[in-house]
């Protein structure tokens, strides 16, 4: 692989490492999401703010500069 094709997949390469760490995060808290749990409005809020990480992201220095929410 050249350099310009490594570089130009560095934002696909970001954007693969942010998604899965948020995946994971969500995974975490999945079982409080089961239709036998109440789902608390922060716990609620904090799954929201994970899954809205990847909006709008458009470059490598966005993606690097994303701060996860703090879990509830």
């Amino acid at each position: 692989m050249d350099q310009a094709a490594w570089e130009a997949g560095a934002f696909d390469r970001a954007m693969l490492e942010l998604r899965s760490k948020r995946n994971r995060l969500l995974a975490e808290t999945d079982y409080l999401a089961l239709s036998d749990n109440t789902l608390s409005a922060e716990m609620s809020a904090y799954r929201q703010q994970l899954r809205d990480l990847t909006e709008g992201l458009t470059t490598v220095e966005q993606i690097n500069a994303v701060v996860f929410p703090t879990k509830p």
